[in-house]
């Protein structure tokens, strides 16, 4: 048997393993864990601008609902910026799934990104009709 036959396909270099796509996965990993945080971000945003919604409706033409009606403004605003996050890290995890046609790995973070996306889209809809509520109930 020949000893000498050099093993292809691992790169040991820099002490570290990786395969062809290793750093696209990674990349992809990382767009679908800022995926989730924004989605998580917009869902806490929208459920600060439904709070506020709800106590400005409560609150009827008071000083205080105009108060809450800019409080949900300001959520909603909140919610906005996480849909956009969300929207670049799907696109992030995308680029690399498109990249790396080999690591299913990388395919499902990129369909976690994306499914965060519509999460983080559908919560900052949510946060819009409460100001829409908010602003009904106020004179702002």
């Amino acid at each position: 048997e020949n000893v000498n036959t050099t093993i292809t396909g691992n790169d040991f270099s820099g002490g570290e393993f990786s395969w062809p796509g290793y750093t696209e996965e990674l990349k992809a990993k990382k767009a679908s864990e800022d995926a989730e945080k924004a989605a998580n971000d917009a869902e806490n945003a929208s459920k600060e601008a439904e709070e506020a919604a709800k106590e400005a409706v409560n609150l009827k033409e008071s000083d205080k609902s105009y108060t809450k009606a800019k409080e949900a403004c300001t959520a909603a605003s909140k919610a906005k910026k996480a849909v956009e996050t969300a929207l670049k890290a799907k696109d992030d995890a995308e680029k690399s799934s498109k990249a790396d046609s080999i690591s299913t790995k990388t395919k499902e973070y990129a369909e976690k990104a994306k499914n965060a996306y519509e999460k983080a889209k559908n919560a900052y809809q949510k946060a819009n009709q409460a100001v829409l509520k908010a602003k009904e109930a106020s004179s702002y």
